[in-house]
């Protein structure tokens, strides 16, 4: 099939490179923290470590776009999802008490269904009707994860084109997901981020 790209997309390419650029500069500020341990701060450890995997998933993120890798856009995607629904579910304990018990849960891998990690997310941190599409999006974006007859059709005579729209709301969802997580550690006044990171630069990459 025809690799090369269209004018029109090399466009919309080279749009969203600079949204994964932007992204990965508004964050950089963060990591100007000094030492901290799971014991004596579980909370800013955790934000910690998910502000690391997010640098790294950026970076993965740019080279799936260069690469028009559709398929891999859909493993970032549901491991960002995942992340999210987690980060989420620990910052909605009722109490400080509840939340560091999440996250110790969190630590020693004693991990729940994801729909339990669903219901156990305050209704206003999250948008309108995001656990109610849950489900079904959830199963769709597995059923690409996997050895299926949807996973290969991802390829089976489509154009990088073509290709290339599937992969663009793909990527789109990967930094909506990764904005939220910041936006929640800032608001939360983890590692600083709220004085560290242009929370209005940021939520623009969400509107945009």
């Amino acid at each position: 099939m025809e690799n090369k790209l269209s004018n029109e997309n090399i466009a919309i390419r080279n749009s969203l490179q600079n949204k994964i650029v932007v992204f990965g500069e508004i964050i950089k500020p963060g990591f100007n923290f000094g030492t901290i341990t799971k014991k004596d701060n579980p909370k800013e450890y955790f934000a910690a470590a998910v502000l690391n995997k997010l640098y790294s998933l950026n970076i993965s993120t740019e080279n799936v776009l260069f690469t028009n890798d559709v398929f891999l856009s859909q493993y970032l995607y549901r491991y960002i999802y995942e992340l999210y629904t987690k980060v989420f579910y620990i910052f909605s304990g009722s109490s400080d008490e509840e939340i560091v018990s999440r996250l110790h849960n969190f630590f020693n891998n004693n991990d729940l269904k994801i729909t339990e990690y669903q219901d156990g997310i305050k209704n206003e941190l999250i948008p309108p009707k995001f656990k109610e599409s849950h489900k079904e999006k959830y199963k769709t974006m597995s059923r690409f994860a996997h050895p299926n007859i949807e996973s290969l059709n991802m390829h089976l005579g489509k154009t990088s084109d073509q290709q290339f729209g599937f992969l663009v709301p793909t990527i789109n969802l990967i930094l909506w997901h990764s904005v939220a997580i910041i936006k929640i550690f800032a608001d939360l006044k983890l590692l600083g981020l709220d004085k560290s990171v242009d929370q209005g630069k940021l939520l623009s990459l969400q509107s945009s």
